[in-house]
């Protein structure tokens, strides 16, 4: 997608009211100059959120949310930052435009894939009109009621039917052959290969919608009426449908207003729609499939805590570790996953139906923590009063401990897993397997000895209030000046993992206090530097002297095209901001760090070129050294 330009973002934030807009979704009490409410961000009795007219902008004085109209929708809605601006523009009757000409390619994509939507929207509707009319509509009308469903909740999530027979949505959409080809790409008709017959690939079911998070309709799940196989039918992969990646109610639970920090995950259609009945909107389902990496990222992007439903049997179980394995990684400081595992003959559906939603959230209270369901699993069949049995807990847990993404969460579960084999962290740590090596250019050779404690050049005790160092640089090169030259790991689909580099860090601390960039402006030359997210440090420090206000800036942020970080960003600058004196400090600090490194750079580059100039030569190693001991100095 083409960057939204910077200057059309800064024209939508001045013609929206975001008084009118936060009113219409969270109701505002004038107070004084400003509005304000109960923070919709958490839970609350007395309002501290306040939005400020004259400034376009929110505050939350006791979970310290903030931002604009575009940070409010992004947050509140859970939007991308393209469908907020987006939103913002059709009220305000703008068409959003792209930095760069749209292409022939560009349009023919796009509008094969809205011949898509188009086609599965109106699939939607018939299916509907078919629950409502069909000579055989009965039978699919009494397992809906039999299943306890109102014709409101069905309304409300688009539920069907598709009449016995071959072709009666061909017909009843009037498919002509171009419309039969977009009907098979859109996995609506099957084709038989040897006849090349084609026919209705949903046929004598239920028809449940599935929509993506911007309501759209992109497949298709059935489950059958009778003893036919399978029980339950999906679409298939489409250009627009990745069952991998969608899941089941979530746009409905959005669209429901309910701010419930908490997602359950649960096997089937059915039971989303029964549990949202009974008063558990909060409620998604898989597609067909366990839960993947893309699943959890996507749950953990809603919400702080993830509750999976299973059965207790041993399917639920296999279940269970399979869905474990793919939430590792995604799983970040403050998140939580429980495992629900449910009585013989339950599930949520006859649970919540029969003893109430109470029921459902007092099992989940007992429910298993991830790391309790891990040790747990992998302990079973173990005596752990004996050195063999902890001597095996151990090596099978080894391989998860490095595997979440947050550093506390990793620290936590080594300690916890050295309780359980009384092995001090040290001595499982050394017994971690190596990692696989990965290629990497080879480390630049240095013009003087670097310092053999990281600790020389850390001589503040910040507190809490700043990560130790190795949150501020991967943990994956020998000496510390390197450091920022490294990069953070990477997931196989591109996506980031571990700690936040030193120029994010930066930028996070810029977007608290903008005006430290014109107090101590960053070192001439850093941008030769080979460090990750250095250009964007260096454009969000250029926005800090053009824009003074916080919903300018953060406007101006929002536009530039680096989504993942930014969003990795803009949700950390929710939480709040620590106090101006230690982010000054943390600020110096850095610019030292960025000096030596530009002086090192600076000089390994003389070096290389041949022969250097003596004089230059010597001034530069006189700086450098300068620079280190700067850097090893407390400020004031």
């Amino acid at each position: 997608m083409a960057r939204i330009p910077e200057n059309f973002v800064q024209d939508l934030l001045a013609r929206t009211d975001l008084v009118e807009l936060i009113d219409s979704r969270v109701p505002l009490k004038k107070t004084g100059r400003n509005y304000s409410a109960c923070c919709p961000f958490h839970q609350e009795k007395t309002p501290s959120f306040t939005v400020a007219p004259d400034k376009q902008f929110y505050y939350c004085f006791g979970c310290g949310a903030s931002g604009n109209a575009v940070g409010f929708l992004m947050e509140y809605e859970h939007q991308s930052f393209p469908e907020a601006v987006k939103q913002l523009a059709g009220r305000a009757g703008m068409e959003v435009p792209e930095s760069r000409p749209e292409t022939t390619a560009d349009r023919q994509k796009k509008d094969r894939l809205q011949a898509l939507y188009d086609l599965l929207n109106r699939a939607e509707k018939f299916y509907c009109q078919q629950l409502r009319q069909a000579p055989e509509r009965q039978k699919a009308i009494t397992y809906l009621k039999g299943r306890g469903l109102s014709g409101e909740i069905a309304k409300r999530f688009g539920v069907g039917f598709a009449p016995p027979g071959y072709d009666n949505l061909i017909g009843g959409l009037s498919l002509t052959e171009a419309g039969l080809e977009q009907a098979l790409t859109a996995g609506l008709l099957v084709r038989r290969d040897d006849n090349g017959r084609t026919y209705d690939k949903f046929r004598d079911r239920i028809i449940f919608p599935i929509r993506d998070t911007r309501g759209r309709t992109i497949g298709f799940g059935g489950r059958v009426l009778g003893d036919g196989k399978p029980k339950y039918l999906n679409s298939p992969e489409t250009p627009v449908f990745h069952k991998g990646q969608e899941l089941y109610g979530l746009w409905e639970w959005r669209q429901s207003r309910d701010r419930s920090d908490r997602l359950y995950v649960v096997e089937g259609y059915m039971d989303v729609i029964a549990l949202a009945q009974h008063g558990v909107p909060n409620v998604v389902a898989t597609l067909g499939t366990a839960t993947t990496e893309d699943h959890a990222r996507k749950l953990f992007r809603q919400v702080n805590e993830v509750v999976l439903c299973f059965d207790g049997d041993k399917a639920g179980v296999r279940a269970a570790w399979r869905a474990l394995e793919s939430l590792l990684p995604a799983l970040d400081d403050g998140k939580q996953v429980r495992f629900l595992f449910l009585p013989d003959g339950e599930d949520p559906d006859t649970l919540v139906r029969q003893q109430g939603p109470e029921a459902l959230r007092a099992l989940t209270d007992k429910a298993d923590a991830l790391s309790t369901y891990l040790f747990r699993h992998l302990s079973e069949g173990l005596d752990l009063a004996t050195v063999d049995g902890r001597a095996r807990l151990a090596r099978l847990a080894l391989p998860y401990l490095d595997k979440p993404a947050g550093p506390v969460y990793r620290a936590l579960l080594t300690q916890e897993l050295s309780q359980l084999t009384r092995l001090d962290k040290e001595s499982l740590t050394q017994l971690k397997p190596a990692p696989k090596p990965e290629t990497a250019p080879a480390p630049r050779p240095r013009a003087e000895p670097e310092p053999e404690s990281h600790d020389d050049f850390m001589p503040m005790d910040y507190g809490d209030a700043i990560p130790p160092q190795d949150d501020f640089y991967p943990a994956d090169s020998n000496s510390y000046p390197s450091r920022p030259h490294s990069r953070p790991a990477r997931h196989q689909d591109g996506s980031r993992k571990g700690p936040m580099t030193l120029a994010e860090r930066l930028v996070l601390v810029l977007l608290d206090y903008p005006d430290l960039v014109s107090e101590q402006p960053l070192p001439d030359g850093v941008e030769l530097l080979p460090m990750p997210h250095i250009d964007l440090l260096i454009q969000v420090a250029g926005l800090c002297r053009q824009n003074h206000s916080p919903a300018a800036l953060l406007g101006a942020l929002m536009a530039l095209e680096q989504g993942e970080t930014l969003s990795r960003l803009l949700k950390a600058s929710l939480k709040p901001p620590m106090q101006k004196e230690m982010a000054t400090r943390l600020w110096q600090d850095a610019l030292s760090q960025l000096e030596v490194s530009r002086l090192e750079a600076a000089l390994h580059e003389m070096e290389q070129a041949g022969i250097p100039d003596t004089a230059h030569w010597q001034e530069l190693h006189r700086a450098l050294a300068e620079a280190r001991q700067h850097a090893r100095q407390p400020f004031n």
